[in-house]
Protein backbone atom coordinates (compact mmCIF):
# COMPACT_ATOMS: atom_id res chain seq x y z
CA UNK A 1 0.00 0.00 0.00
CA UNK A 2 1.52 3.26 -0.83
CA UNK A 3 1.86 6.28 1.73
CA UNK A 4 -0.50 8.46 -0.28
CA UNK A 5 -3.53 5.56 -0.39
CA UNK A 6 -2.49 5.12 3.62
CA UNK A 7 -2.79 8.65 4.01
CA UNK A 8 -6.20 8.94 1.87
CA UNK A 9 -7.66 6.49 3.27
CA UNK A 10 -6.91 7.57 6.94
CA UNK A 11 -8.48 11.34 5.85
CA UNK A 12 -11.50 9.60 4.93
CA UNK A 13 -11.42 7.37 7.42
CA UNK A 14 -11.61 3.27 7.60
CA UNK A 15 -12.36 3.68 11.48
CA UNK A 16 -16.12 2.11 11.60
CA UNK A 17 -17.02 5.46 13.42
CA UNK A 18 -16.00 8.18 11.17
CA UNK A 19 -17.67 6.61 7.58
CA UNK A 20 -20.90 7.15 9.12
CA UNK A 21 -20.39 11.01 9.84
CA UNK A 22 -18.40 11.31 6.37
CA UNK A 23 -21.13 9.79 4.82
CA UNK A 24 -24.30 11.93 6.56
CA UNK A 25 -21.79 15.10 5.51
CA UNK A 26 -21.05 14.05 1.98
CA UNK A 27 -25.22 13.94 1.77
CA UNK A 28 -25.97 17.03 3.23
CA UNK A 29 -23.46 18.60 0.67
CA UNK A 30 -25.02 16.85 -1.84
CA UNK A 31 -28.28 17.47 -1.42
CA UNK A 32 -29.64 18.92 1.28
CA UNK A 33 -27.44 22.19 0.37
CA UNK A 34 -28.26 22.87 -3.06
CA UNK A 35 -32.17 22.18 -2.32
CA UNK A 36 -32.39 24.39 1.18
CA UNK A 37 -30.46 27.33 -1.77
CA UNK A 38 -33.05 26.74 -4.25
CA UNK A 39 -36.19 25.78 -1.93
CA UNK A 40 -37.67 29.44 -2.20
CA UNK A 41 -37.99 29.36 -6.22
CA UNK A 42 -40.78 31.03 -7.39
CA UNK A 43 -43.88 28.40 -8.06
CA UNK A 44 -43.57 26.27 -11.11
CA UNK A 45 -45.40 24.40 -13.43
CA UNK A 46 -44.38 20.72 -12.46
CA UNK A 47 -44.20 21.04 -9.19
CA UNK A 48 -47.96 22.44 -9.57
CA UNK A 49 -49.55 19.61 -10.97
CA UNK A 50 -48.09 17.01 -7.83
CA UNK A 51 -49.30 19.74 -5.16
CA UNK A 52 -52.58 19.94 -7.62
CA UNK A 53 -53.16 16.07 -7.26
CA UNK A 54 -52.39 16.24 -3.33
CA UNK A 55 -54.62 18.65 -3.18
CA UNK A 56 -57.55 17.22 -4.26
CA UNK A 57 -56.83 14.09 -2.40
CA UNK A 58 -56.75 16.11 0.60
CA UNK A 59 -60.11 17.62 -0.47
CA UNK A 60 -61.66 14.47 -1.21
CA UNK A 61 -60.84 12.97 1.99
CA UNK A 62 -61.18 15.71 4.61
CA UNK A 63 -65.15 15.88 2.95
CA UNK A 64 -65.23 12.00 3.16
CA UNK A 65 -65.90 11.25 0.23
CA UNK A 66 -62.59 8.79 -0.75
CA UNK A 67 -59.90 9.03 -3.03
CA UNK A 68 -61.01 11.08 -5.85
CA UNK A 69 -61.58 9.19 -9.25
CA UNK A 70 -59.65 10.58 -11.41
CA UNK A 71 -56.05 11.35 -13.08
CA UNK A 72 -53.14 8.99 -12.89
CA UNK A 73 -52.14 6.62 -10.16
CA UNK A 74 -49.99 9.05 -8.83
CA UNK A 75 -48.94 7.53 -5.34
CA UNK A 76 -46.66 10.22 -4.88
CA UNK A 77 -49.06 13.11 -3.97
CA UNK A 78 -51.39 10.61 -2.87
CA UNK A 79 -49.03 9.65 0.19
CA UNK A 80 -48.32 13.52 0.62
CA UNK A 81 -51.59 14.94 0.55
CA UNK A 82 -51.55 15.63 4.24
CA UNK A 83 -49.79 18.40 3.66
CA UNK A 84 -53.12 20.85 3.19
CA UNK A 85 -54.25 19.68 6.25
CA UNK A 86 -51.42 22.71 7.76
CA UNK A 87 -52.33 26.67 6.76
CA UNK A 88 -48.67 26.40 5.92
CA UNK A 89 -47.04 27.39 2.28
CA UNK A 90 -48.17 24.14 0.81
CA UNK A 91 -45.87 23.97 -1.85
CA UNK A 92 -42.73 24.85 0.04
CA UNK A 93 -43.51 21.76 2.53
CA UNK A 94 -43.53 19.86 -0.62
CA UNK A 95 -40.32 20.81 -1.50
CA UNK A 96 -38.74 20.77 2.02
CA UNK A 97 -40.16 16.89 2.39
CA UNK A 98 -38.49 16.19 -1.04
CA UNK A 99 -35.56 17.45 0.31
CA UNK A 100 -35.59 14.79 3.31
CA UNK A 101 -36.59 12.23 0.72
CA UNK A 102 -33.83 13.24 -1.67
CA UNK A 103 -31.55 12.06 1.81
CA UNK A 104 -33.18 8.68 2.01
CA UNK A 105 -32.36 8.37 -1.77
CA UNK A 106 -28.73 9.95 -1.05
CA UNK A 107 -27.80 7.43 1.72
CA UNK A 108 -29.34 4.32 -0.55
CA UNK A 109 -27.22 5.44 -3.35
CA UNK A 110 -24.20 5.59 -1.36
CA UNK A 111 -24.51 2.08 -0.27
CA UNK A 112 -24.89 1.16 -4.08
CA UNK A 113 -21.57 2.77 -4.60
CA UNK A 114 -20.26 1.32 -1.82
CA UNK A 115 -20.81 -2.19 -3.18
CA UNK A 116 -19.49 -1.35 -6.62
CA UNK A 117 -16.80 0.39 -6.08
CA UNK A 118 -15.17 -1.88 -3.26
CA UNK A 119 -14.34 1.21 -1.37
CA UNK A 120 -15.67 3.71 1.16
CA UNK A 121 -13.73 6.39 -0.45
CA UNK A 122 -14.63 6.05 -4.08
CA UNK A 123 -18.49 5.38 -2.84
CA UNK A 124 -18.13 9.16 -1.07
CA UNK A 125 -16.82 10.49 -4.00
CA UNK A 126 -18.64 9.21 -6.60
CA UNK A 127 -21.72 9.92 -4.36
CA UNK A 128 -20.66 13.07 -3.84
CA UNK A 129 -20.27 14.19 -7.21
CA UNK A 130 -23.44 12.19 -9.40
CA UNK A 131 -25.41 13.59 -5.82
CA UNK A 132 -24.74 17.15 -6.33
CA UNK A 133 -25.47 16.65 -10.01
CA UNK A 134 -28.96 15.29 -9.24
CA UNK A 135 -29.96 17.94 -7.01
CA UNK A 136 -28.83 20.61 -9.79
CA UNK A 137 -32.15 22.88 -10.34
CA UNK A 138 -31.97 22.18 -14.09
CA UNK A 139 -33.23 18.35 -13.01
CA UNK A 140 -35.50 19.34 -9.55
CA UNK A 141 -36.08 22.72 -10.30
CA UNK A 142 -36.68 23.94 -6.50
CA UNK A 143 -37.14 20.41 -5.04
CA UNK A 144 -40.19 18.98 -5.26
CA UNK A 145 -40.72 19.00 -9.57
CA UNK A 146 -41.63 14.75 -9.94
CA UNK A 147 -41.29 11.82 -7.80
CA UNK A 148 -38.29 10.66 -9.38
CA UNK A 149 -36.20 10.83 -5.50
CA UNK A 150 -39.28 9.01 -4.37
CA UNK A 151 -39.10 6.48 -6.48
CA UNK A 152 -35.11 6.00 -6.15
CA UNK A 153 -35.39 5.09 -2.24
CA UNK A 154 -36.92 1.81 -3.21
CA UNK A 155 -35.05 1.62 -6.32
CA UNK A 156 -31.26 1.47 -4.73
CA UNK A 157 -32.73 -0.10 -1.37
CA UNK A 158 -33.77 -2.78 -3.80
CA UNK A 159 -30.40 -2.48 -5.52
CA UNK A 160 -28.36 -2.41 -2.70
CA UNK A 161 -30.01 -5.82 -1.26
CA UNK A 162 -29.43 -7.61 -4.76
CA UNK A 163 -25.65 -6.62 -4.79
CA UNK A 164 -25.48 -7.93 -1.13
CA UNK A 165 -27.58 -11.18 -1.84
CA UNK A 166 -25.75 -14.32 -0.24
CA UNK A 167 -25.49 -16.82 -2.75
CA UNK A 168 -28.03 -19.82 -2.45
CA UNK A 169 -31.60 -19.50 -1.99
CA UNK A 170 -32.98 -16.58 0.40
CA UNK A 171 -36.50 -15.82 -0.73
CA UNK A 172 -37.19 -13.70 1.52
CA UNK A 173 -34.39 -11.56 0.30
CA UNK A 174 -35.63 -11.71 -3.59
CA UNK A 175 -39.42 -11.05 -1.99
CA UNK A 176 -38.39 -7.74 -0.47
CA UNK A 177 -36.29 -6.88 -3.46
CA UNK A 178 -39.32 -7.58 -5.86
CA UNK A 179 -41.91 -5.95 -3.24
CA UNK A 180 -39.75 -2.42 -3.36
CA UNK A 181 -38.93 -2.90 -7.14
CA UNK A 182 -42.82 -2.93 -7.21
CA UNK A 183 -43.37 0.54 -4.81
CA UNK A 184 -40.41 2.31 -7.49
CA UNK A 185 -42.32 1.54 -10.42
CA UNK A 186 -45.87 2.57 -8.97
CA UNK A 187 -44.07 5.82 -7.54
CA UNK A 188 -42.53 6.83 -10.83
CA UNK A 189 -44.23 4.40 -13.60
CA UNK A 190 -41.69 5.14 -16.19
CA UNK A 191 -39.57 2.92 -14.11
CA UNK A 192 -40.87 -0.12 -15.18
CA UNK A 193 -37.62 -0.45 -18.08
CA UNK A 194 -35.15 -0.24 -15.25
CA UNK A 195 -37.03 -3.22 -13.48
CA UNK A 196 -36.99 -5.36 -16.62
CA UNK A 197 -33.16 -4.84 -16.27
CA UNK A 198 -33.11 -5.75 -13.03
CA UNK A 199 -35.13 -8.57 -13.24
CA UNK A 200 -32.76 -9.80 -16.43
CA UNK A 201 -30.16 -9.41 -14.32
CA UNK A 202 -31.11 -11.66 -11.32
CA UNK A 203 -31.85 -14.18 -14.03
CA UNK A 204 -28.23 -14.23 -15.36
CA UNK A 205 -26.50 -14.12 -12.05
CA UNK A 206 -28.83 -15.79 -9.41
CA UNK A 207 -30.89 -17.86 -11.57
CA UNK A 208 -34.34 -18.66 -12.43
CA UNK A 209 -35.41 -19.42 -8.66
CA UNK A 210 -34.04 -15.63 -7.54
CA UNK A 211 -35.95 -14.10 -10.36
CA UNK A 212 -39.44 -16.15 -9.18
CA UNK A 213 -39.16 -15.34 -5.51
CA UNK A 214 -38.53 -11.41 -7.51
CA UNK A 215 -41.40 -11.75 -9.41
CA UNK A 216 -43.58 -12.96 -6.63
CA UNK A 217 -42.91 -9.96 -4.42
CA UNK A 218 -43.47 -7.55 -7.05
CA UNK A 219 -46.53 -8.56 -8.26
CA UNK A 220 -48.03 -9.60 -4.61
CA UNK A 221 -46.82 -5.96 -3.77
CA UNK A 222 -47.93 -4.31 -6.49
CA UNK A 223 -51.54 -5.49 -6.81
CA UNK A 224 -51.81 -5.09 -2.79
CA UNK A 225 -51.02 -1.25 -3.44
CA UNK A 226 -52.74 -0.88 -7.00
CA UNK A 227 -56.05 -2.95 -5.66
CA UNK A 228 -56.17 -0.76 -2.21
CA UNK A 229 -56.07 2.48 -4.71
CA UNK A 230 -58.08 0.56 -7.23
CA UNK A 231 -60.63 -0.09 -4.64
CA UNK A 232 -60.57 3.54 -2.97
CA UNK A 233 -61.25 5.09 -6.25
CA UNK A 234 -64.42 3.07 -7.13
CA UNK A 235 -62.96 1.35 -9.93
CA UNK A 236 -60.39 1.37 -12.72
CA UNK A 237 -61.94 2.37 -15.41
CA UNK A 238 -60.75 6.33 -15.01
CA UNK A 239 -57.55 5.47 -13.99
CA UNK A 240 -56.76 3.97 -17.46
CA UNK A 241 -58.86 6.43 -18.93
CA UNK A 242 -55.72 8.95 -17.50
CA UNK A 243 -53.23 7.27 -19.04
CA UNK A 244 -55.07 6.92 -22.77
CA UNK A 245 -55.46 10.61 -22.27
CA UNK A 246 -51.77 11.21 -21.23
CA UNK A 247 -50.90 8.71 -24.73
CA UNK A 248 -53.44 11.56 -27.07
CA UNK A 249 -51.39 14.46 -25.36
CA UNK A 250 -48.15 13.48 -26.00
CA UNK A 251 -49.35 12.53 -29.89
CA UNK A 252 -50.75 15.60 -30.05
CA UNK A 253 -46.93 17.24 -29.62
CA UNK A 254 -45.23 14.32 -31.33
CA UNK A 255 -43.91 17.21 -34.01
CA UNK A 256 -41.85 18.66 -31.35
CA UNK A 257 -40.40 15.44 -30.21
CA UNK A 258 -37.00 15.51 -31.68
CA UNK A 259 -36.39 18.37 -31.38
CA UNK A 260 -37.39 18.89 -27.65
CA UNK A 261 -35.09 15.26 -27.06
CA UNK A 262 -31.74 16.65 -28.51
CA UNK A 263 -32.24 19.66 -27.04
CA UNK A 264 -32.97 18.27 -23.52
CA UNK A 265 -30.02 16.02 -24.23
CA UNK A 266 -28.21 18.53 -25.00
CA UNK A 267 -28.57 20.45 -21.69
CA UNK A 268 -28.01 17.58 -19.98
CA UNK A 269 -24.47 17.36 -21.34
CA UNK A 270 -23.72 20.72 -20.36
CA UNK A 271 -25.25 20.28 -16.53
CA UNK A 272 -23.83 16.34 -16.18
CA UNK A 273 -20.46 16.67 -18.22
CA UNK A 274 -17.98 15.95 -15.21
CA UNK A 275 -20.15 13.01 -14.20
CA UNK A 276 -20.32 11.56 -17.96
CA UNK A 277 -16.36 12.25 -17.97
CA UNK A 278 -15.63 10.21 -14.95
CA UNK A 279 -18.62 7.62 -16.16
CA UNK A 280 -16.74 7.11 -19.50
CA UNK A 281 -13.27 7.39 -18.22
CA UNK A 282 -14.47 4.04 -15.98
CA UNK A 283 -16.48 2.37 -18.80
CA UNK A 284 -13.24 2.44 -20.98
CA UNK A 285 -11.31 1.27 -17.79
CA UNK A 286 -13.09 -1.31 -17.37
CA UNK A 287 -13.61 -3.03 -21.03
CA UNK A 288 -10.23 -2.75 -21.84
CA UNK A 289 -9.17 -4.34 -18.47
CA UNK A 290 -11.96 -7.28 -19.24
CA UNK A 291 -10.46 -7.65 -22.99
CA UNK A 292 -7.11 -7.91 -21.23
CA UNK A 293 -8.98 -10.86 -18.93
CA UNK A 294 -7.54 -8.49 -16.19
CA UNK A 295 -10.56 -7.15 -14.68
CA UNK A 296 -11.57 -6.84 -11.38
CA UNK A 297 -15.44 -7.00 -12.44
CA UNK A 298 -17.31 -9.08 -15.38
CA UNK A 299 -18.63 -7.99 -18.48
CA UNK A 300 -21.86 -8.77 -17.55
CA UNK A 301 -22.36 -6.25 -14.61
CA UNK A 302 -20.60 -4.13 -17.20
CA UNK A 303 -23.33 -5.09 -19.62
CA UNK A 304 -26.09 -4.08 -16.61
CA UNK A 305 -24.42 -0.05 -15.66
CA UNK A 306 -24.55 0.25 -19.24
CA UNK A 307 -28.37 -1.01 -19.75
CA UNK A 308 -29.22 1.00 -16.37
CA UNK A 309 -27.76 4.27 -18.47
CA UNK A 310 -29.50 3.43 -21.36
CA UNK A 311 -32.57 2.44 -20.91
CA UNK A 312 -34.11 5.78 -19.20
CA UNK A 313 -33.72 7.24 -22.68
CA UNK A 314 -36.89 5.58 -23.96
CA UNK A 315 -38.71 7.97 -22.03
CA UNK A 316 -37.47 11.41 -23.21
CA UNK A 317 -37.43 9.29 -26.96
CA UNK A 318 -41.42 8.30 -26.67
CA UNK A 319 -42.73 11.64 -24.30
CA UNK A 320 -41.55 15.09 -25.02
CA UNK A 321 -38.41 14.99 -23.02
CA UNK A 322 -37.02 17.26 -20.51
CA UNK A 323 -33.38 17.52 -18.94
CA UNK A 324 -34.96 15.67 -16.17
CA UNK A 325 -35.93 12.94 -18.07
CA UNK A 326 -32.06 12.14 -19.03
CA UNK A 327 -31.39 12.56 -15.65
CA UNK A 328 -32.30 9.42 -14.56
CA UNK A 329 -28.82 8.26 -16.67
CA UNK A 330 -26.90 9.17 -13.94
CA UNK A 331 -27.46 6.05 -11.81
CA UNK A 332 -26.46 4.11 -14.63
CA UNK A 333 -22.91 6.41 -15.00
CA UNK A 334 -22.39 6.13 -11.50
CA UNK A 335 -22.29 2.50 -11.30
CA UNK A 336 -19.92 2.47 -14.53
CA UNK A 337 -17.70 5.11 -12.73
CA UNK A 338 -17.66 2.51 -9.19
CA UNK A 339 -16.69 -0.36 -12.04
CA UNK A 340 -13.63 1.82 -12.76
CA UNK A 341 -12.97 2.81 -9.35
CA UNK A 342 -12.79 -0.68 -8.94
CA UNK A 343 -10.60 -1.76 -11.20
CA UNK A 344 -8.33 1.67 -11.01
CA UNK A 345 -7.53 0.94 -7.37
CA UNK A 346 -7.07 -2.97 -8.09
CA UNK A 347 -3.29 -2.60 -7.12
CA UNK A 348 -1.21 -0.06 -6.44
CA UNK A 349 -3.01 3.42 -8.42
CA UNK A 350 -5.09 4.58 -5.84
CA UNK A 351 -3.72 8.11 -6.14
CA UNK A 352 -4.38 8.17 -9.74
CA UNK A 353 -7.93 7.86 -9.25
CA UNK A 354 -7.92 10.55 -5.77
CA UNK A 355 -6.00 12.92 -8.02
CA UNK A 356 -8.57 12.80 -10.70
CA UNK A 357 -11.79 12.40 -9.07
CA UNK A 358 -11.10 15.44 -6.37
CA UNK A 359 -9.94 17.50 -9.34
CA UNK A 360 -13.26 16.99 -11.62
CA UNK A 361 -15.32 17.38 -8.05
CA UNK A 362 -13.44 20.87 -6.94
CA UNK A 363 -13.59 21.78 -10.77
CA UNK A 364 -17.41 21.13 -10.52
CA UNK A 365 -18.30 21.85 -7.27
CA UNK A 366 -16.95 25.54 -6.41
CA UNK A 367 -18.15 27.53 -9.08
CA UNK A 368 -21.53 25.81 -8.86
CA UNK A 369 -21.76 26.07 -5.36
CA UNK A 370 -20.73 29.88 -5.48
CA UNK A 371 -23.93 30.40 -7.87
CA UNK A 372 -26.24 28.48 -6.08
CA UNK A 373 -25.60 30.38 -3.18
CA UNK A 374 -26.92 33.38 -4.63
CA UNK A 375 -30.36 32.12 -4.33
CA UNK A 376 -30.23 31.95 -0.48
CA UNK A 377 -30.89 35.96 0.20
CA UNK A 378 -34.74 34.77 -1.36
CA UNK A 379 -34.83 31.34 -0.01
CA UNK A 380 -34.43 33.14 3.40
CA UNK A 381 -37.39 35.16 2.72
CA UNK A 382 -39.60 32.77 1.69
CA UNK A 383 -39.15 30.41 4.63
CA UNK A 384 -39.30 33.17 6.81
CA UNK A 385 -43.11 33.40 5.23
CA UNK A 386 -43.78 29.82 5.38
CA UNK A 387 -45.61 29.94 8.30
CA UNK A 388 -48.34 32.43 7.57
CA UNK A 389 -48.84 29.54 4.19
CA UNK A 390 -48.58 32.83 1.74
CA UNK A 391 -45.97 33.90 -0.38
CA UNK A 392 -43.64 37.63 0.75
CA UNK A 393 -45.97 40.39 -1.14
CA UNK A 394 -42.38 41.89 -2.61
CA UNK A 395 -42.53 38.72 -4.78
CA UNK A 396 -45.53 38.75 -6.42
CA UNK A 397 -44.32 41.43 -9.35
CA UNK A 398 -41.95 38.75 -10.24
CA UNK A 399 -44.13 35.89 -10.97
CA UNK A 400 -46.80 35.45 -13.19
CA UNK A 401 -48.13 32.35 -10.85
CA UNK A 402 -48.17 34.46 -7.96
CA UNK A 403 -49.83 37.75 -10.28
CA UNK A 404 -52.72 35.71 -11.28
CA UNK A 405 -52.70 33.93 -8.30
CA UNK A 406 -52.87 37.32 -6.74
CA UNK A 407 -56.12 38.74 -9.40
CA UNK A 408 -58.04 35.25 -8.62
CA UNK A 409 -58.04 34.94 -4.97
CA UNK A 410 -59.46 38.32 -5.06
CA UNK A 411 -62.24 38.21 -7.56
CA UNK A 412 -62.78 34.56 -6.41
CA UNK A 413 -66.76 34.21 -4.05
CA UNK A 414 -66.03 32.31 -1.39
CA UNK A 415 -65.94 28.64 -2.03
CA UNK A 416 -65.90 29.46 -5.70
CA UNK A 417 -64.20 27.14 -8.43
CA UNK A 418 -61.54 27.86 -11.07
CA UNK A 419 -60.33 26.42 -14.28
CA UNK A 420 -57.02 26.61 -15.67
CA UNK A 421 -55.48 26.18 -19.19
CA UNK A 422 -52.15 26.04 -20.34
CA UNK A 423 -51.03 22.86 -17.46
CA UNK A 424 -51.16 26.03 -15.00
CA UNK A 425 -51.96 23.32 -12.03
CA UNK A 426 -49.53 25.51 -9.80
CA UNK A 427 -52.58 28.10 -9.04
CA UNK A 428 -54.34 25.70 -7.05
CA UNK A 429 -52.40 25.37 -4.38
CA UNK A 430 -51.65 29.06 -4.57
CA UNK A 431 -55.20 30.31 -4.39
CA UNK A 432 -56.77 27.31 -2.53
CA UNK A 433 -59.43 27.20 -5.01
CA UNK A 434 -60.17 23.68 -7.16
CA UNK A 435 -62.25 23.31 -10.32
CA UNK A 436 -65.80 22.56 -9.82
CA UNK A 437 -64.63 18.72 -11.18
CA UNK A 438 -61.65 17.19 -12.20
CA UNK A 439 -62.36 17.12 -15.97
CA UNK A 440 -61.92 20.86 -16.38
CA UNK A 441 -58.57 20.87 -14.15
CA UNK A 442 -56.73 21.49 -17.24
CA UNK A 443 -58.70 23.00 -20.04
CA UNK A 444 -55.84 22.20 -22.49
CA UNK A 445 -56.22 18.64 -21.71
CA UNK A 446 -59.84 18.41 -22.09
CA UNK A 447 -60.43 20.39 -25.65
CA UNK A 448 -57.12 18.17 -26.54
CA UNK A 449 -59.76 15.09 -25.53
CA UNK A 450 -62.62 16.97 -27.72
CA UNK A 451 -60.29 16.99 -30.48
CA UNK A 452 -59.83 21.02 -30.60
CA UNK A 453 -63.59 20.95 -31.29
CA UNK A 454 -64.74 24.74 -30.02
CA UNK A 455 -68.41 24.03 -29.74
CA UNK A 456 -68.22 21.00 -28.04
CA UNK A 457 -65.81 22.59 -25.22
CA UNK A 458 -68.21 25.41 -24.86
CA UNK A 459 -71.18 22.72 -23.97
CA UNK A 460 -68.56 20.94 -21.51
CA UNK A 461 -67.81 25.03 -19.76
CA UNK A 462 -71.98 25.85 -19.67
CA UNK A 463 -72.47 22.33 -18.34
CA UNK A 464 -70.04 22.46 -15.38
CA UNK A 465 -69.50 26.64 -15.60
CA UNK A 466 -66.01 27.50 -13.07
CA UNK A 467 -66.32 30.51 -11.19
CA UNK A 468 -63.21 31.60 -12.06
CA UNK A 469 -61.22 30.50 -16.11
CA UNK A 470 -58.11 31.41 -16.80
CA UNK A 471 -57.29 30.87 -20.39
CA UNK A 472 -53.34 30.55 -21.80
CA UNK A 473 -51.33 32.26 -24.50
CA UNK A 474 -49.14 29.71 -25.33
CA UNK A 475 -49.28 28.87 -28.76
CA UNK A 476 -47.47 26.07 -28.48
CA UNK A 477 -49.80 23.99 -26.68
CA UNK A 478 -52.52 22.57 -29.15
CA UNK A 479 -55.78 24.41 -28.34
CA UNK A 480 -55.17 27.98 -26.78
CA UNK A 481 -57.03 29.89 -29.33
CA UNK A 482 -60.03 27.73 -29.16
CA UNK A 483 -60.20 27.90 -25.67
CA UNK A 484 -60.27 31.82 -25.25
CA UNK A 485 -63.03 31.74 -28.07
CA UNK A 486 -65.27 28.90 -26.28
CA UNK A 487 -64.92 31.14 -22.98
CA UNK A 488 -65.58 34.50 -24.94
CA UNK A 489 -68.75 32.20 -27.05
CA UNK A 490 -70.19 30.71 -23.61
CA UNK A 491 -72.14 34.24 -22.86
CA UNK A 492 -71.69 33.86 -19.16
CA UNK A 493 -68.10 35.29 -18.64
CA UNK A 494 -66.68 38.74 -18.18
CA UNK A 495 -63.01 39.27 -18.92
CA UNK A 496 -61.55 40.48 -15.69
CA UNK A 497 -58.21 41.56 -16.77
CA UNK A 498 -55.33 39.66 -18.97
CA UNK A 499 -51.75 38.77 -17.19
CA UNK A 500 -49.42 39.45 -19.89
CA UNK A 501 -46.51 37.23 -21.31
CA UNK A 502 -43.28 38.62 -20.25
CA UNK A 503 -39.33 37.92 -20.55
CA UNK A 504 -39.39 39.75 -16.98
CA UNK A 505 -41.12 37.68 -14.69
CA UNK A 506 -40.42 34.34 -13.85
CA UNK A 507 -43.02 31.52 -15.73
CA UNK A 508 -43.70 34.76 -18.04
CA UNK A 509 -44.27 32.63 -21.13
CA UNK A 510 -47.54 31.90 -18.83
CA UNK A 511 -49.96 34.47 -19.33
CA UNK A 512 -53.44 34.64 -20.52
CA UNK A 513 -56.86 35.97 -19.78
CA UNK A 514 -58.95 35.99 -16.40
CA UNK A 515 -62.74 35.59 -16.71
CA UNK A 516 -65.40 35.95 -14.29
CA UNK A 517 -68.41 33.94 -14.33
CA UNK A 518 -71.70 36.56 -14.74
CA UNK A 519 -74.53 34.16 -15.17
CA UNK A 520 -74.26 31.40 -12.04
CA UNK A 521 -75.66 27.91 -13.46
CA UNK A 522 -75.61 24.68 -11.75
CA UNK A 523 -72.75 22.16 -12.57
CA UNK A 524 -73.94 18.96 -13.96
CA UNK A 525 -72.08 16.54 -12.49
Amino acid sequence: MTQLETNCQHFFGEDPHLPTAVVVLMVIFAAVIPRLMLVGGLPATDEGVFAYFAQIVHASLSAGKGLPDTGPLMLYPLLLNWVFAFDTNPLIALRLIDMLVAVAAGYAFYRVMEVESGSQLGAILISLIFLFTMNQAIFIQYGFKNSIFAAYVPLFSALWLGLTAPVGICARRWITIGALLSVSVLLRETFLPLIVVGALAVLLQRGFRSLYHLIVGGIGAGLLIAGVIITARGGIASLLESYRDAAKIYAAMADKRTELFFGSGAQFVQEANIALVIAVVGFIVVLVRSLGKSSATSLPKLGFWLAATLVPLIEPASKIGFPYHFSVCLPGLAGLAALGWRNICDGSRLHLACSAILIAMLSMLIPRAIGLWGNWPQSKEVLASFQTGHWPEILTDKSNYLMAAAVIRQIAPSGGTVAVSGYMYALYPLTGLLPPKPEVANLTNAIIDLDLSEPRFREVLLRCPPDIVMTTSRTDWPGSSEILNAVRNTGIYEEVTEIPTTNNRSYGGFGGFIFRVTKQRPCER
